[in-house]
C-alpha cells in the first residue's frame, strides 16, 4: 500500500464555510443505541484474515463492514497522497455503498471532508457537506450526514475512514463514532504493520543485491587474479632458464655475479608471489587438490626444511627441528603437508630480525583439535619463533586471505597475504585444525598445527582384514 505523508495537514487552515459544516458537539447529546461488542470482534476477526490476502483486501472489507455496522448508505478510506501533477490530496481508496463508482478518484486537501478532520487531529460530524465542499458535489443520492475518523500511522496522518448518511432518517451517534475508531485504530496498526514489513523487504532486497554485487566483484577479482596469474607465469620460465645459463658462464666479473645474483634472487621472490596468485584463485574456486596417500613424516618435515633452508641462511637464522626419531606412517598428501611448513616457516623467517631462532616441533599422540574436540592419535607440528609479533586485535584475522597485518621492519618482503590462508585451508582439507599465539604482541610467534593423520587411524575395521595388516 503506498502512501505520502510529507504534507503537513496543518499547513493549510481551515476554511470558514467547512466550519459552517461542523456538527460534531451533537454526538454527545443524541440517544446512542447499544454496543454490540460481538459483531465488531468478528468483523475485526475477518480483517485481521483479509490483511494476511492483501492490503487492498482488508481494505475493501473495512469499508463494507464499516458501512454495515453503522447503518450507512456510503462509507469509504481515503488515504493522503500528492500526486505529481496536483497538491496534496485524498485518494478515495475502498469504497460501499452508492460512492463505490467514485473509486479512485481525488479530492484536494483543502476542499475535503477529510482535510478537515485531519487539520482538526479529530473525529469530525459534518450536515450537508455538499452544500459547502464542491469536491464531492458528485456524490448521489445527497449526503445528509457524514462522520468521519482520523487514521494515524505512525507519527503522521495517513488518511480516514468515514460513513455518510443519505437519508433524513438515519442520523449518526456516539455509538458510529466508537465501532468507526476502534476500525481505525485497527486499520492505523495494521497499515504500520505492511509499512515496516514493506520497509523491511526493501532493505532486504537492497541488502541481496548488494551481497550479490560483492559476489559478483568478488568473483571477477578472483578471475582477474588467476588470469593474472598465468599470465605472468608465461614469461616467467624462459628468464628463469636465461638467468641459469647466464650463471653458468665463466669469468664474470664480480659485480655481473652480484647483479646475477639479485636478479635471480628477485626472480625467486616473483615466482613465489605468482604461485601465491595462483594458489588464492584454486582456493576460491576449491580446486586445490589434496591426495590423501601414505607418506613417512620425516620425509615431509625434512622436504620442508631443505625448502626453506636458502631463506633460513640468507637472514642468518637458526633453525631448530624436533621430529620423532622413528618412523611415523600418515595418510595424506605429502605435497601439501610439505607446503603448510615451508609457508609456516617462511613466515616465520620473514618476520623475525636477523639472527633469529626458530624451532619446529613434530610431536604425535594426544593431541587438542580446538573448540573443544580432542584428537587421541595425531600428528601436531609447531612453528615457534622470536620474530616481530602480532597485535592481539590481529590475531584473529591472520588466516583470512589477502591479511596483511604490516611489519615493524621496513625492509621484510610482506608477501600478498595468502600464505596463512592457503595453510588454513590445507590443514581443514586434512580433517585439522592450526591456531596461532604471539606472545604480548610485541614479540614472538607460535603457530601450532594438529591432524588426525596418523596411518592406524585409517586401519579398516575388519577383524580379518586388520588380522591381515598386523
Amino acid at each position: 500500500m503506498n502512501f505520502d505523508v510529507n504534507t503537513s495537514p496543518m499547513d493549510i487552515g481551515i476554511r470558514a464555510a467547512h466550519r459552517e459544516s461542523l456538527i460534531t458537539a451533537e454526538l454527545a447529546s443524541r440517544a446512542s443505541r447499544r454496543p454490540n461488542y460481538g459483531a465488531e470482534a468478528k468483523v475485526l476477526r475477518r480483517l485481521a484474515h483479509a490483511l494476511a490476502t492483501s492490503d487492498t483486501a482488508m481494505l475493501d472489507m473495512l469499508a463494507s463492514e464499516a458501512a454495515r455496522l453503522c447503518r450507512a448508505g456510503s462509507a469509504g478510506i481515503s488515504v493522503l497522497e500528492s500526486p505529481p501533477d496536483r497538491p496534496a490530496s485524498f485518494r478515495w481508496a475502498a469504497l460501499a455503498g452508492f460512492c463505490a463508482p467514485l473509486l479512485n478518484t481525488y479530492r484536494p486537501f483543502d476542499d475535503s471532508l477529510c482535510g478537515v478532520t485531519l487539520t482538526m487531529g479529530k473525529p469530525e460530524l459534518f450536515r450537508t457537506p455538499q452544500r459547502y465542499f464542491p469536491s464531492i458535489e458528485a456524490v448521489s443520492p445527497p449526503v445528509v450526514e457524514a462522520l468521519l475518523v482520523p487514521i494515524p500511522v505512525g507519527d503522521g496522518p495517513w488518511g480516514a475512514i468515514w460513513v455518510m448518511s443519505h437519508s433524513e432518517n438515519a442520523r449518526f451517534d456516539a455509538e458510529d463514532l466508537r465501532l468507526l475508531t476502534s476500525l481505525a485504530d485497527f486499520t492505523g496498526a495494521a497499515m504500520q504493520v505492511a509499512r515496516m514489513q514493506a520497509l523491511a523487504e526493501k532493505r532486504a532486497n537492497e541488502a541481496e543485491e548488494a551481497q550479490e554485487a560483492l559476489r559478483r566483484a568478488e568473483e571477477r577479482t578472483y578471475e582477474f587474479i588467476a588470469t593474472l596469474g598465468h599470465e605472468l607465469r608465461s614469461p616467467l620460465a624462459p628468464l628463469i632458464s636465461s638467468l641459469d645459463i647466464l650463471g653458468m658462464l665463466e669469468n664474470s666479473g664480480a659485480a655481473a655475479s652480484r647483479a646475477l645474483e639479485i636478479a635471480q634472487r628477485q626472480m625467486g621472490r616473483l615466482k613465489r608471489l605468482i604461485e601465491d596468485l595462483l594458489d588464492a584463485a584454486r582456493i576460491r574456486h576449491g580446486k586445490v587438490e589434496v591426495k590423501m596417500d601414505t607418506c613417512q613424516l620425516a620425509d615431509i618435515v625434512w622436504d620442508a626444511v631443505n625448502a626453506v633452508q636458502p631463506a633460513m641462511d640468507a637472514r642468518k637464522h637458526q633453525l631448530s627441528v624436533h621430529c620423532p626419531v622413528e618412523p611415523i606412517t600418515l595418510r595424506a598428501d605429502a605435497a601439501r603437508l610439505t607446503q603448510v611448513l615451508v609457508n609456516l616457516l617462511s613466515n616465520s623467517a620473514r618476520y623475525s630480525p636477523d639472527g633469529s631462532h626458530i624451532d619446529l616441533a613434530a610431536f604425535v599422540g594426544h593431541a587438542p583439535g580446538g573448540q573443544g574436540v580432542t584428537f587421541p592419535d595425531a600428528v601436531q607440528f609447531t612453528v615457534t619463533d622470536n620474530g616481530y609479533g602480532i597485535p592481539p586485535d590481529k590475531l584473529p584475522y591472520v588466516f583470512d586471505m589477502f591479511t596483511q597485518l604490516g611489519s615493524r621492519c621496513s625492509t621484510v618482503d610482506s608477501g600478498l597475504g595468502i600464505g596463512l590462508a592457503l595453510v588454513r585451508y590445507l590443514v581443514e582439507c586434512h580433517g585439522g585444525t592450526v591456531s596461532i599465539a604471539s606472545g604480548d604482541g610485541r614479540k614472538g610467534t607460535a603457530v601450532t598445527v594438529v591432524l588426525p593423520v596418523l596411518e592406524r587411524l585409517h586401519v579398516v575395521l575388519s577383524p580379518r582384514l586388520a588380522g591381515q595388516r598386523e
